[in-house]
């Protein structure tokens, strides 16, 4: 007789039967992610050379404008776009270049062009190329693309797009895979859940869920690492996969935006040239007094003498919100044309401006960064076992009956009964 087909049964099957092809792709997002959350700190530890300064003795950090002068005569062909300057003073800023000639490119593309542009997508932004300065002599330490950040670079490429030239096709996949884990976290929860809903009253029902049982046998030691495992990595993993389709699916991105109420802040992005620009320091000073607490700043440099110029702030630490407050200013006047500060922001509006640091950890700081590098290490584990899982679901147990019976000795045993055979008299002719 047939068992009855429950809706446990059918969660079940769905989350076998989504899982299994899911399973080398979300081993590769898991664990490049994995890989990926210490990125900056591992780089920094490595290349300590370049990225620590060493500051002589009563040694003063050089004004701005003069270090970008210097930065600027040694790479000749190209002008300075950003400033990173970090809150430590023992390490070294990172200086951003664009190349000259690509600006003048940029505002002679074709009609042709803009029309690809608008059929496909826009035309990607052009991104500096980064070099560590050292603030107190305007050395250049080296390039910012230490062999490193090229490994973590290959690890994000790999995460994002499986390394598939196609980013389209690479995205695609990796945005499947993140609505297979989204519903196997789902579905996952549910069978966690004890059963009968009639004993969710009692402890010893709950107990299963939340312990490991080391001395059980390897298949349902398994079956332990998969169900408990997943329930504690359960909340960070499902954030992970409710934010990852943002970075390769633009109708999902618009969705999470409108539905979250994100506004992009209205601001002034050209002002008139009158006389000389306000020194760097003075702006910094501005945007410091604007935000007085200790953290990193990055100096965004229009390349139009109209520009405005950005300043971003944000704080560091163990346990810091890393989210980003903003000041533009008019560069010729000083004055401020737009606060941005993110505690300010409506929640919703938070959460998308954050949405990058909410996928990667780094929301708040390094404690949020510990607690991701976990989850996504258990993550990483779950394919397998619930790969092994499926691959013994169809096995008999009689090795394990056969193991038992083994276990038990000799003497304990039942004695077996030998019942004589009955004896068959042949017929003897007379």
């Amino acid at each position: 007789m047939n068992k009855k087909y429950t809706f446990r049964k059918v969660v079940n099957d769905l989350h076998l039967w989504v899982g299994l092809p899911c399973t080398l792709v979300l081993f590769i997002m898991c664990l490049t992610g994995t890989m990926y959350v210490f990125n900056r700190e591992i780089t920094q530890w490595i290349d300590h050379d370049k990225f620590q300064v060493s500051a002589p003795a009563q040694a003063r950090i050089l004004p701005i404008s003069q270090l970008i002068q210097i930065v600027e005569r040694e790479k000749k062909d190209s002008r300075v776009s950003v400033i990173q300057i970090p809150e430590h003073m023992n390490e070294a800023w990172t200086f951003g270049f664009l190349p000259k000639d690509k600006q003048t490119e940029r505002k002679e593309i074709t009609i042709k062009k803009v029309k690809a542009a608008k059929e496909t997508k826009a035309p990607k932004k052009e991104k500096p190329k980064n070099f560590w300065v050292n603030p107190y002599t305007g050395a250049i330490q080296g390039d910012a693309q230490t062999p490193t950040v090229k490994f973590f670079a290959s690890t994000l490429q790999l995460h994002r797009w499986l390394m598939i030239e196609n980013h389209d096709i690479g995205g695609l996949i990796t945005g499947i895979s993140c609505f297979g884990m989204l519903f196997l976290c789902i579905s996952g929860i549910i069978l966690w859940l004890p059963a009968k809903i009639s004993s969710w009253k009692k402890w010893n029902v709950w107990k299963t869920g939340f312990v490991i049982r080391t001395d059980a046998s390897g298949k349902r030691l398994n079956f332990d690492l998969h169900k408990t495992l997943g329930f504690y990595a359960f909340i960070f993993v499902t954030i992970m996969a409710l934010t990852g389709p943002i970075f390769a699916y633009e109708w999902y991105r618009e969705g999470y935006r409108n539905l979250f109420g994100y506004k992009a802040p209205e601001e002034s992005t050209e002002v008139a040239i009158t006389g000389e620009k306000v020194a760097l320091e003075t702006l910094v000073a501005e945007a410091n007094r604007v935000y007085p607490y200790m953290g990193a700043l990055r100096i965004n440099i229009p390349k139009k003498a109209e520009g405005t110029i950005s300043i971003q702030k944000n704080q560091t630490g163990f346990f810091a919100s890393a989210g980003t407050d903003r000041v533009v200013f008019n560069p010729y006047s000083g004055k401020v044309l737009l606060v941005d500060r993110f505690a300010d922001k409506p929640l919703g509006q938070q959460i998308t401006s954050s949405t990058k640091l909410i996928h990667t950890g780094e929301i708040f700081g390094t404690f949020t960064k510990i607690l991701y590098f976990i989850a996504c290490l258990i993550a990483t584990s779950l394919p397998i076992t619930g790969f092994f899982i499926w691959w013994n679901r169809g096995k008999s147990d009689k090795s394990k009956v056969k193991t038992r019976a083994a276990s038990v000795p000799a003497a304990n045993r039942p004695a077996r009964v030998v019942r004589p055979r009955p004896v068959i008299q042949a017929s003897v002719k007379s």
